[in-house]
């Protein structure tokens, strides 16, 4: 099967580069934590990556065209469906909250931010929440989370678009005042990682829990020999 995808996405897919690393400091909970483990690439899909065109048209589905969305990744696109308002947002917005592990498991539906720990350029994510925000679909589907439809849809998209700057972008992070630089050969350049304050405090724990082994094993009764 062929596949198509932005300019600015073909170095992750053709072996070329890795995404952006992570940003475990921002969004708190387990997922964020557990990024630093996540894969990022790059894939090489050889002659099956093909590029779209510029025209919008998407290959293969007639009706549908897509949107250029970054934020989430340098080449992120989307897909909307004109004739009934059907819109493939992938992961510029999300319908259930990344990052702690619990709302991943409960599956709550509300318009999220991308996930957080994932989001390497924030003022492009904003205006690419804008773009999809007035599309005003009647159907959202995205990367994470499950459907959402009609009005409840659209008026929490909208405001999450609205408010972005104040609800979606975190107040400390790795990418939240210099975004990662990246063009048609992939990524160029990264700010340095911040401090992350859950890895601090789970080495804090750790550290409190050796000590208290170490006190308790040298208060303990020892057995004598007869």
């Amino acid at each position: 099967m062929p596949v198509y995808a932005h300019d600015l996405e073909m170095p992750y897919l053709t072996g070329r580069s890795k995404y952006p690393p992570p940003d475990p400091a921002v969004g708190g909970g387990a997922m964020s934590f557990l990024s630093r483990l996540y894969p990022r690439g790059p894939i090489d899909l050889g002659a099956r990556v093909r590029t779209l065109s510029p025209d919008g048209i998407v290959p293969e589905m007639p009706g549908w065209h897509w949107v250029f969305t970054p934020g989430h990744s340098p080449g992120h696109v989307s897909l909307f469906r004109d004739s009934d308002g059907v819109l493939l947002a992938g992961d510029a917005f999300v319908t259930v909250r990344q990052e702690p592990a619990w709302s991943v498991l409960t599956q709550h539906r509300e318009v999220r931010r991308p996930p957080a720990y994932y989001t390497p350029d924030w003022q492009a994510a904003r205006r690419s929440v804008e773009t999809l925000a007035r599309l005003r679909p009647n159907v959202a589907a995205t990367g994470h989370g499950l459907p959402m439809y009609g009005e409840e849809m659209r008026g929490q998209l909208e405001a999450l678009a609205r408010d972005f700057d104040r609800v979606a972008v975190p107040s400390h992070g790795r990418y939240v005042r210099q975004p990662a630089i990246a063009d048609e050969r992939g990524v160029v350049s990264v700010p340095p990682p911040v401090t992350d304050p859950q890895l601090i405090a789970v080495a804090g724990i750790g550290v409190a829990a050796v000590l208290g082994a170490l006190l308790l094993s040298g208060t303990a009764p020892t057995r004598r020999g007869s």
